[in-house]
């Protein structure tokens, strides 16, 4: 095959067939805005709705702020308190400790409650203890 030279300046042109009426482009946009319908569409601003949420938020924050140093002070106070069974349980335990270690850790006020007052009489406590059989046993404290 043999191969035409071809020049774009010297060749034919093709029409497309298409033709623009004079003055179109001057006129078109006069005509594509009367296209356009006038009313306007209702604007809504992003931040109104973005406002709520802020709020919310920042108020939740707030809350959980707070709420976080109390609920801390709680459990803080739960841990610290020990019941009396487990201090009776270690001091059973622990027989190493003495009474008066026991009693230089108690304060004076705890001290005094442990006081006990009776209103027996000396004669009273002989005779019961004298009539008593196991009165060997209250002295050795042993169990039989």
């Amino acid at each position: 095959m043999d191969m035409k030279d071809f020049k774009i300046e010297t060749s034919e042109k093709i029409t497309t067939g298409f033709h623009i009426p004079e003055g179109y482009f001057n006129t078109f946009s006069e005509k594509v805005m009367q296209q356009i319908p006038k009313q306007e569409p209702k604007v809504i601003s992003i931040n109104t709705r973005n406002k709520r949420w802020i709020y919310l938020a920042t108020a939740a924050i707030l809350v959980l702020a707070l709420s976080l140093p109390i609920i801390n002070q709680l459990q803080n106070k739960e841990e610290e308190e020990i019941s009396s069974t487990e201090i009776e349980n270690y001091l059973t335990l622990n027989k190493s400790v003495s009474d008066d270690e026991i009693l230089n850790l108690l304060e004076q006020e705890d001290i005094d409650k442990l006081k006990i007052t009776t209103s027996i009489s000396n004669d009273a406590l002989e005779d019961e203890l004298s009539n008593n059989t196991n009165m060997e046993q209250y002295i050795t404290n042993e169990n039989k």
